[in-house]
């Protein structure tokens, strides 16, 4: 989790983690959908962008990848990853950086290092246009100049407004009205069992996201929707799935240089 809250979340990393592991959305929509659209990283180099506590940077570098690095703004976050890698001997190298404002002057340890850039739950906190734009600065200045990918999680633009909607899934939300030009939307995002983390994502639109990546440098943008695991179907139901693959509360991004 990157930019603007770090006094949010410093101190708070342990209890993310189990936040991020106790929800069966998470595994079986989440981490399904997104290691789909990563593929086989095998050999490449990979940059968490907004890494929060190193979960998703530790399962990439357990399945092959080569190099992984994540980089964050909250500082206790980075030492709670750095202590976990290191705890599960896993090689992964973390730095402390504001990814919003990407360096003029370029930064050589992030700057066409890496084969995939991946993120969740991140560009949706750029509280500002600017800010967005930064984040899509910073994944395609961190890909190699022969080009790559850049794989991110975000709040669904169209989140769904009826009260409860997500409550079945574990997570609920309060909207707040649309600024004057629609954009810079923050929804409240609650998990119960968790109150320490009443998390404000922006709804930024399909077309202010595909806008700042393009600006970033990014030739084309997909929208996936997400699925779920053939587990997650056994598990639940398909039916337990119903509402929310109607109007999921995130999309999935895949960027090509």
């Amino acid at each position: 989790m990157d930019e603007d809250h770090g006094t949010d979340f410093d101190g708070l990393a342990e209890a993310y983690e189990r936040m991020a592991t106790a929800l069966p959305l998470r595994e079986y929509v989440e981490a399904h959908t997104l290691f789909g659209l990563l593929g086989d990283v095998e050999g490449k180099a990979v940059l968490d962008l907004g890494c929060g506590s190193g979960l998703y940077a530790r399962r990439l570098r357990e399945l092959g990848a080569s190099a992984v690095t994540g980089i964050d703004s909250t500082e206790g976050m980075l030492d709670f990853a750095r202590r976990r890698a290191a705890a599960a001997g896993l090689d992964i190298t973390y730095l402390e950086r504001a990814a919003t404002d990407p360096p003029a002057a370029g930064d050589p340890e992030l700057d066409g290092r890496f084969d995939l850039v991946f993120s969740v739950y991140v560009l949706c906190y750029a509280p500002t246009r600017e800010a967005l734009t930064g984040f899509c600065r910073t994944a395609r200045r961190s890909l190699r100049p022969e080009g790559g990918r850049f794989v991110f999680a975000t709040l669904n633009p169209d989140l769904a407004v009826e009260p409860g909607w997500y409550t079945h899934y574990g997570i609920d939300f309060t909207i707040a009205p649309a600024t004057r030009d629609g954009e810079e939307a923050p929804a409240v995002m609650r998990v119960p069992g968790f109150d320490e983390f009443p998390l404000l994502p922006y709804r930024w639109s399909r077309r202010t996201y595909e806008e700042a990546l393009r600006e970033a440098g990014f030739r084309s943008v997909d929208w996936v929707w997400p699925r779920v695991s053939d587990e997650g179907v056994a598990v639940h139901g398909e039916g337990h799935w119903a509402n929310y693959l109607e109007v999921p509360h995130a999309l999935y991004v895949e960027c090509a240089t």
